[in-house]
């Protein structure tokens, strides 16, 4: 069967809904307590009014049944036969709602011309067919037999009326209870959605902040309800947070400003005394040493600036980003890190799935990717194989070294931190610090995961685009 393309768009609308309404367990779960509560008032409510309508009239049918009887009985046991079928008689046709039979000997008395075959004893009742003259039809009735001293009763009712009722009762207890369900699944997701929504609201902004936004805030709205004081609390614990964060980073940074320019006074003057010593065929290792030193520190307060300067630039948004081949960059990168990965016999592999582009810096992004590969190439060893892989959402970097442990891997992101088994190597614990940023930066996550050996660096772009393979970058954009 061939759908019309509308019929097609639709059918996609419809089940991409389902689907993102489907996995909001929260709003089915409500929804579902909503309609299930107002399902059972509705059922309660539908066999009240049934017991006090339809069954109450089914109730005295029965007991004036029951009377019945118990007075033919009564009288059989009192009054000779002639008598007890005479006065029989006269109830029979004085009756109009109950059709009364007495039989014996093959002799039927009554409204009856003959007994029905297979008919159930009082007080259960079984329905069979009779000519109603008063009505000149056949009707169904309900009756049973009881015995009596020389004979037996036969009772029955023209209940046909009541049938057609309850069929009636019941159908439009099943309109009831559907028109409940389809109420109580719109109202409750409705209600659920609402709810659902304002605490997803919560959650953007937890997310907003998790990503490096520390000015991000909870809405308040004019209904002052618990959400509202809620989101008063959450608003003031935030902007404390902001405040001590932008309180010690500004400490930090403020040291490093301040003393990167006395420090670039003393590498000036080192090297002024280095050259005077050259000139005067002098040694001057010592003072190369102290010029080495001198640069990590410098090295290291530069970074810390920039990584303040990256971390403003995500709180306000302001970079212009272009479309970049992230494949391209990553190509650069490991271009420029196989001389290093050489020395230590290690091989670099690119592998991928179609290749895709992303609005950011190229120049930030090469240096992220560099950054991973270096720490690859640092800490993985000699002989060690590294891979990039390009991602239908990002890219990964894995080697088979001996990895991070479970309790470290998101310590490693913090700054100045590092391992202490890699302390012997040369390091400032701000590479992955930069990294993350720079990651964030382009509204990207990265993770740690384990490669079993070695360690896996997973990064991932918020809705990424596909590049088709022959379309064109611009190589000022691509190359870093």
């Amino acid at each position: 069967m061939v759908l019309p393309l509308y019929w097609k768009q639709y059918v996609v609308s419809v089940t991409e809904w389902w689907h993102s309404v489907k996995t909001a367990h929260s709003v089915w779960r409500l929804t579902r307590l909503y309609t299930g509560l107002l399902l059972s008032v509705v059922a309660i409510l539908l066999v009240v009014l049934y017991q006090l309508s339809i069954g109450q009239m089914n109730r005295q049918q029965q007991l004036q049944m029951a009377n019945i009887i118990a007075q033919q009985t009564s009288l059989a046991e009192q009054l000779s036969h002639e008598q007890f079928i005479e006065q029989f008689e006269l109830q029979a046709q004085s009756s109009r709602q109950y059709i009364l039979s007495y039989q014996i000997e093959q002799k039927n008395f009554g409204r009856l011309s003959a007994p029905p075959t297979a008919l159930s004893q009082c007080p259960t009742l079984s329905r069979f067919p009779i000519w109603l003259d008063q009505f000149d039809e056949i009707r169904l009735v309900s009756g049973c037999s009881q015995p009596l001293a020389s004979g037996t009763l036969i009772i029955a009712v023209d209940d046909e009326s009541l049938y057609e009722l309850k069929g009636q009762f019941i159908s439009a207890s099943a309109i009831a209870l559907l028109l409940a369900v389809l109420l109580g699944v719109i109202t409750g997701l409705v209600f659920s959605m609402r709810v659902l929504k304002r605490i997803n609201n919560f959650n953007q902004v937890a997310l907003r902040v998790e990503s490096g936004q520390l000015s991000a805030r909870v809405a308040v709205s004019e209904q002052n309800d618990e959400y509202d004081h809620m989101a008063l609390h959450i608003n003031t614990m935030l902007n404390q947070l902001q405040h001590s964060f932008e309180t010690i980073s500004g400490i930090t940074d403020a040291i490093a400003h301040d003393l990167r320019t006395p420090l670039s006074h003393l590498r000036q003057q080192i090297e002024s005394e280095m050259l005077s010593k050259q000139q005067l065929n002098h040694p001057s290792e010592q003072l190369q040493s102290m010029l080495d030193k001198l640069d990590e520190i410098l090295f290291t307060f530069s970074a810390m600036l920039e990584l303040t300067r990256l971390q403003q630039q995500k709180e306000s948004n302001s970079q212009h980003f272009k479309a970049i081949n992230l494949q391209q960059v990553i190509v650069d990168a490991v271009d420029l890190i196989e001389p290093l990965a050489e020395e230590k016999q290690q091989i670099v592999t690119i592998g991928g799935a179609e290749q895709f582009s992303i609005q950011g810096d190229a120049t930030l992004l090469f240096r992220a990717i560099y950054n991973l590969l270096e720490n690859a190439s640092k800490y993985a060893g000699n002989n060690a194989q590294i891979n990039v892989q390009l991602t239908p959402r990002g890219f990964t970097v894995s080697d088979n070294g001996p990895g991070i442990c479970d309790l470290e891997k998101e310590k490693v992101f913090q700054r100045l931190y590092r391992i202490e088994k890699s302390r012997q190597v040369a390091g400032f614990g701000l590479g992955l610090t930069l990294v993350k940023a720079i990651i964030q930066l382009h509204n990207g996550k990265i993770e740690l995961l384990d490669n079993k050996p070695g360690l896996i660096v997973n990064v991932e772009f918020i809705k990424p685009n596909k590049i088709k393979m022959d379309e064109s970058i611009d190589p000022n954009i691509a190359d870093a």
